[in-house]
Formats: C-alpha cells, structure tokens, sequence
C-alpha cells in the first residue's frame, strides 16, 4: 500500500492499488496516508503483542527513564498504586494479568531492580523498618568492604589475663545512648537529586550508584560518564558543598580500586561516638594482640580497631579543636585495658604540661610524664640504649623478636621484656630546641626498635615540612590526620589532599601500612571524669615504681653501673635482696626492683654486688644468672 501510496500503478502490487484508488475517492490522499499509517502502527502493536495506547505512548510521548529522577518517580508511582492493593478484594485473574503487563512495560524493572512485592498480605511489615536494598535504583550498603579486609587481617585469640593484676572493668565507661538507625529515605533521594543537578549545571555526566549512611557521614559514589575527567569533579567542592547545604564535603577522587568518585557529606544530626562501643563490641574483645587500639567508627558506624605491633608507629597531625587529643587518649585507655604493668610501660612527652599530667603516677609509666625538652631528649636516647640492650640479649638467646624471646623466657622462667610505648604529644616544640637530636633519635627508633617491642605515637598541631622532616615521615609510614587548616598541610601528613575538609570532634583520615588509599574514621569520646575514675583504679591496685636510667643524663652517677655507692660499699637492702632471692629463687632485676619498690639502677647495682660477691654468676646467653650458693 506505502509503494501504491508514493508511486505509479504500474509499479505497485494489484491488491495494494485498489484499496489506495478507493480510499483516494473516499477520503483523498492525505487521509488515505494517514490511515494506512495508522493501520500499520496497530499492525506492530499486534505482532508484538502490546497495547495500542502503550505503543502509542512510547512512540510519540513517554522516554525512557534513564536519569535518576524519573527512575525514582517511577518507583514511588509503583508502591502509590501498590499499596491500596492491599485493602482492595482479590480482583479477576483476567484484571491481575492486564495489571501485572502494564505495570512491567512502565516500570522496566531489569533497570529499576525491584523486588515484586504481595499483593494479598494485609500483615505486612511497613517499609521504613527494614533497612531498604535501593533507594531508586541507588544501592545503600552497611559495610565497607576495604575496612572489613583490613579487620580480618588482625590476629584473633584470647587475650592472656594478669594473675596479679586487675584490667580496668568497661563499667568506668559511660553507656551510649538508644539510637535508631533507620535510614532517611526522603533525605537521601533528596541529596541524591540535588548533587546530580549541580553535576549536570557543571555538565558533568554520570550516576550515583551507591550511598553508605553511617554516624556522622553519608557517602555518595558517582559513576561519570567515560568522558569526564576527575580533576574537574574536584574542582567544584565548594559548588557541591553550597548546593548541599552542607558546611564542607570531601570529595575523594577516584577511590581506589573503583571505577567511581566518592562524596562525603556530614550529616544533618551528627551523632556522638563513645569508647565503650568500640571496647565492647565483637573485632576489640577478639583480638589478640596486647596492643590493640580502638580507634573509632568507620563511615557506616562499624567499630574500627588496629594492632600497634603491625603499624608499628604512628604519626598524627590535627589542629586545635580537631579532636586529636580525644583520639589519643582513646588510644592509650584501649592499651590500658588490655595491659598490666609487667606487659606494658608507658613513657609520655608533654611539653604542653596539660593532656598527660591525668596520668602521672599510673603504675605503667617508665617515667614521670615528661614535660621539659631537656629531658626528653635524654629519655629518647636512654630510649635507644635500651632497644640496644634488647637485641644484644635476644642474639645472645637466638629469638628475633619480642614475641619469640618472650615465650622462650616464659618457657624457661627467664625475664620477660614488656611492650614499651613511647607517646610524644607535641613534636614541633622538641624540635624547635634540640631538632637534630630529636630527628636523630625519633629516626633509629622508628628504624630498628619495632622487633625490641617499642613502640612510637608521635602527635604534632603543626605538620609543616620543618616539624614532620623527611627522615621522620619515611621511618613512620602509618599516619592519623584529623582536621588541619591548609591543604599544604594534609599534602605533609598525608601526602593527599583532604584532611582540611574534616569536621574536627575526633573525624579522621588513617592510611594503614600498606593500603593505597585513606580510611575516614570517627574517633570515640572518653570524658575526663571517665580518665580519672580508670586512672584512680589503676593507682589503687599498684604503686608506680619509676625507671630512674631513662632520666639519667650520659656519664652520671645514676647510670652508671657501680651507682653512687662506690664499689666496695655494699648497699643497705643488700641483706634483704639476697634473701629473696635466695628463698624464692629469682634473679631478675626487674622482680627485685617490684619487691623492694626500688628504681631500676639501685636493683641492677644490688645484683652487680651479688655477682662479685659470688651469690649470683654473670648473665649466660639466656639472658638468665645462676645462684652459686
């Protein structure tokens, strides 16, 4: 008919012709063309078995849903005429069957991945209890896979408990408060809405995929078209920020092993994170290590922990009100709660005087809480001879690190070696009086002394290159950085842009060993009355019984071996050291320094007198001295 419409007879079929010739004398030639096109259209209709007014729809008036907002409109138009199915009596099979195709032409739902949902349960549960799949083709995911391969990399076992000593009960710790962690749809699909169509204003091109809803903040990932480039995407934080109406975002560009575009967004109602969720919860009471720590809550409200021994220092960086000093207090309780004091001493450098003088006399200190610079640089280099001193005694017993030596003593009744934690609160002023020294001493430690058991967490406000050189950034490769002011700053810390666009109150960014990208954290609060009720506890269990050789200056009588005695004068509790350990059979300075409640040098020099006196032999390779009498 269309080849009898558009040209001769003679070239046109016989059939074709005579219906065009009689409805030319009917309706003429236009109305001919446009029945027949009618009649062709109905035709397709026909063989594809879809409705005439559905093929005419999708012809002439509807497109088809590819943005985000007409695939979310076509979800809320779906569950609005799904919900008064409920209430309605069973209609017709016949009714069922014509509903159901329309539904399945408008919905397309291989794109909008719906579940289908009953139609005859009246009892069914309300939507907003149950934590959606999708919110308009957007999926919403309650954990990070990156953190949760990082936390099953932590060892798992129980902790071994002290025999006399008591860890700290979670019952000092305020309890959180109820919350509901329902999910604001209305508030998410909004945010969704309102980033795509700043995006396109900037004709960026693209989708979000996935959203994580969490405490403090939400994350979008933004799939951009092929052809975008990320480097524009970043430029427009502030843009994104304003259209947000959010007081900063972080955009993290590109994530990591992903082909998509991450964006933070803080929450309207930020939630406040406290250390007895992480201390209670499943990841910390299953670790192993002694020297776990709880750090905080990831972006979708997951406890997050780490090992000290795996990192093996730390470095952090945060300006005043960042919430640094929140974290770090966090840090040292989670160590107090795991560790007496024959498996961990503390050794703190406060130059500021103020956040460390709640622990002082704690029975896990080295030393008093260190706040002149003089003295810090001779407990750093006293430091080092110590981790000298434990490997020279580790060759001799043929262990290569602590964890070996030590179960080799427990084994054989020797001395055991603690972990030694050495916290430094601010390292900009040690380096402004004595920056060599300190550079150099900070340098070897972190270098050599992980396998002797020490430990290093150095904290700075200021993170320029001047403070954080380059011989102390390449010897401490795992690094905190909660809110700094410039981005010169998050490039020192973190070697990226980002820490200037954090929240502060304990929000982070933490690069574990290893990982290419940084991890945002939420640090957890502790109060001051919290600190004070666990310290107190501590105290009350055991006195402090400092180690005078840390703050003995090189050459003085206090570190010397003979002491201050002179050598052939025979200290006064020489009688009562020789009797304990001639009764109860022990050698170690460490055990005659606990009972006699001395410091360190006075009982290394009683057991140097023993040993000429012919009581005890000289240390073997075991690290171990026989009694002779």
């Amino acid at each position: 008919m269309f080849q009898a419409l558009s040209t001769s007879g003679a070239n046109s079929g016989v059939i074709g012709g005579f219906i065009v010739s009689a409805l030319k004398e009917v309706i003429g030639a236009i109305g001919t063309a446009v029945a027949i096109l009618m009649i062709f259209i109905i035709s397709l209709g026909l063989a594809f078995r879809e409705n005439f007014i559905i093929v005419l729809r999708k012809a002439f008036v509807d497109k088809e849903p590819n943005s985000y907002e007409e695939k979310s409109r076509s979800v809320k138009e779906v569950r609005a005429r799904q919900i008064p199915k409920i209430e309605r009596k069973k209609p017709k099979a016949d009714e069922i069957k014509e509903e159901e195709l329309i539904d399945a032409q408008v919905l397309n739902d291989d794109e909008l991945n719906l579940e289908s949902e009953p139609e005859y349960e009246p009892e069914m549960e309300p939507a907003q209890e149950s934590r959606p799949a999708t919110i308009g083709g957007v999926e919403i995911l309650n954990e990070v896979a990156e953190n949760k391969k990082l936390l099953d990399q932590i060892e798992r076992g129980k902790v071994e408990k002290p025999k006399d000593f008591v860890l700290p009960p979670l019952k000092f710790l305020n309890d959180p408060p109820k919350r509901s962690h329902n999910i604001n749809e209305a508030e998410i699909d909004q945010q969704i809405s309102n980033l795509l169509d700043k995006l396109r204003k900037f004709k960026i091109d693209g989708d979000v995929v996935r959203t994580y809803t969490g405490p403090i903040v939400t994350t979008f990932e933004f799939r951009p078209a092929p052809h975008i480039k990320v480097s524009k995407i970043l430029t427009l934080q502030d843009d994104l920020a304003m259209a947000l109406k959010a007081q900063t975002i972080r955009i993290q560009a590109p994530i990591p092993g992903k082909d998509v575009v991450g964006i933070e967004v803080p929450n309207q109602n930020l939630e406040t994170i406290y250390l007895k969720e992480i201390l209670e919860s499943e990841v910390f009471k299953n670790a192993s290590s002694p020297l776990t720590m709880a750090l905080g809550k990831d972006i979708v409200g997951a406890p997050f922990v780490t090992d000290l021994k795996k990192l093996p220092h730390l470095l952090i960086a945060g300006t005043t009100g960042s919430g640094k000093s929140v974290g770090i207090n966090a840090m040292l309780l989670s160590l107090l709660y795991r560790n007496s004091p024959q498996t961990l001493r503390l050794m703190m450098i406060d130059p500021k005087m103020l956040e460390f003088s709640i622990y002082n006399d704690i029975p896990h200190l080295l030393t008093p809480v260190i706040t002149e610079a003089k003295k810090a640089i001779t407990a750093l280099s006293n430091m080092v001879a110590e981790m000298e001193r434990r490997y020279k005694i580790m060759s001799q017993t043929r262990t290569k690190n602590i964890e070996s030596y030590n179960e080799k003593m427990k084994s054989e009744g020797g001395e055991q070696f603690p972990y030694i934690v050495v916290i430094i609160d601010e390292l900009a002023d040690l380096m402004m009086t004595s920056g060599k020294d300190v550079e150099l001493y900070i340098g070897r430690l972190a270098q050599m002394a992980r396998a002797s058991g020490i430990h290093l967490i150095v904290a700075t406000q200021r993170p320029s290159v001047d403070v954080v050189t380059g011989l102390i950034k390449a010897n401490l490769p795992s690094r905190i950085s909660y809110r700094v002011g410039q981005r010169i700053d998050s490039k020192v810390i973190l070697d990226q842009m980002g820490a200037e666009s954090l929240l502060g109150r304990g929000d982070m960014l933490f690069t574990p060993p290893g990982s290419p990208g940084v991890i945002r954290l939420h640090a957890p609060f502790a109060s001051e009355k919290e600190i004070e009720t666990i310290v107190n506890f501590l105290k009350e269990q055991q006195d402090v019984i400092y180690d005078e050789k840390f703050l003995a200056e090189e050459g003085s009588s206090a570190g010397s071996a003979a002491g201050a005695l002179g050598e052939d004068e025979l200290d006064e509790l020489y009688e009562e050291a020789k009797e304990i350990i001639l009764s109860e059979q022990k050698t170690s300075i460490s055990y005659l320094q606990r009972r006699l409640k001395i410091g360190y040098n006075k009982a290394a020099n009683i057991i140097e007198q023993m040993e000429k006196m012919g009581v005890l032999s000289p240390v073997n390779a075991k690290g171990q001295r026989e009694i002779l009498v």
